[in-house]
C-alpha cells in the first residue's frame, strides 16, 4: 500500500477542502442509468401517464431534476437523505427523520400525492420527478448513514491518486471506472436481472429499502476503508465496492418500475 506523509496528507486534505466536489447521490450518470432500466420494467400505462405528466418526456430525461431544483431551494437538501447513524443497526424514523425532512418520508410522501386522485397534474408532475430521483438516492447507501461526517462527504480519501471524500467516490467515481456510458451500463445490468431477483425486489417498504442500503453502508462502503485519513481506495476495496453499486442500481430501476406501475395506474 503506498505511504502518504505528513505533509502529503496535509495537502491532499488541504485541496479536498479547498476545491470539494458536488455530493449528489449516484450523480446524473447514476440516476440516469436508473431510469432507463426502470423503464423497461414499467407497463405500458405506467409509462404512457409518466410520459403525459413529464409533457412527453421519458423518466430519465427528469432523473437528476430534483438535484438542479434543490440549487435554487436549499430547504429541499435534507429531502435526499437519511441520517442513521453508522453505528445503528436500522434506522429509527423517530430519532433519524424527526421533522419528516429525509428521503423515506418524501418519498412516501410524493408517492401519495401521485395516488391522489384530488391532486392537480402540475402537483402530480412534481411528484413524480421527486419520486424518480429519491427512489434512486436512497439506494445509494451513502444516503441512509452518518459517521460525523456529513454521510462521507468529509471522509477524505485518495483515489485514482487524487484527493477526494467518500461520497463523491460511490457517487460517481466508481461508477465511472464501471462504464463510463449510462447507456451501455443499463442495457448491461439490465440483462443480468432474473425472474428471481425481480421477485425478491418487488416487495418491501422504502424503509425496507432505506435499511438495506444501510447495512451496505456498514459493511461495504466503510467496512474495508481503514483509519487512514485520507484513505486510499484500493483494488481490493473497488472489487467490494462495484458489485454492491451494480446491485444497487438494479434494485433501485426494479422497485422504481414497481412503485410506479402501482401509482400510475
Amino acid at each position: 500500500m503506498r505511504q502518504v506523509s505528513r505533509v502529503g496528507v496535509l495537502a491532499v486534505l488541504l485541496t479536498a477542502v479547498s476545491w470539494p466536489r458536488p455530493c449528489l447521490a449516484w450523480g446524473h450518470e447514476g440516476h440516469q442509468i436508473i431510469a432507463l432500466i426502470a423503464e423497461h420494467y414499467m407497463t405500458d400505462s405506467a409509462k404512457a401517464k409518466a410520459t403525459a405528466l413529464l409533457d412527453g418526456s421519458g423518466i430519465d430525461a427528469i432523473a437528476s431534476w430534483a438535484d438542479d431544483f434543490r440549487r435554487a431551494h436549499r430547504e429541499t437538501a435534507p429531502w435526499h437523505y437519511i441520517d442513521c447513524p453508522l453505528s445503528e443497526p436500522t434506522i429509527d424514523m423517530a430519532r433519524d427523520c424527526q421533522h419528516g425532512d429525509c428521503v423515506v418520508a418524501k418519498t412516501e410522501e410524493f408517492l401519495g400525492v401521485l395516488r391522489d386522485p384530488a391532486a392537480s397534474q402540475a402537483a402530480k408532475a412534481e411528484a413524480l420527478k421527486f419520486v424518480v430521483h429519491f427512489v434512486g438516492d436512497l439506494h445509494q447507501p451513502l444516503h441512509d448513514e452518518d459517521n460525523h461526517d456529513k454521510g462521507g462527504n468529509t471522509r477524505y480519501v485518495v483515489f485514482e491518486r487524487h484527493p477526494d471524500n467518500l461520497h463523491w467516490v460511490w457517487d460517481t467515481g466508481l461508477l465511472e471506472h464501471i462504464n463510463r456510458n449510462p447507456a451501455e451500463l443499463a442495457e448491461e445490468l439490465e440483462k443480468r436481472i432474473t425472474a428471481q431477483d425481480l421477485a425478491d425486489w418487488e416487495k418491501g417498504t422504502v424503509l425496507d429499502w432505506a435499511n438495506e442500503g444501510h447495512q451496505i453502508a456498514q459493511a461495504v462502503a466503510y467496512g474495508d476503508l481503514g483509519n487512514e485519513s485520507p484513505a486510499p481506495i484500493t483494488p481490493t476495496y473497488e472489487k467490494q465496492a462495484d458489485p454492491a453499486i451494480e446491485v444497487q442500481l438494479e434494485r433501485a430501476a426494479v422497485r422504481l418500475a414497481w412503485l410506479l406501475n402501482l401509482v400510475l395506474k
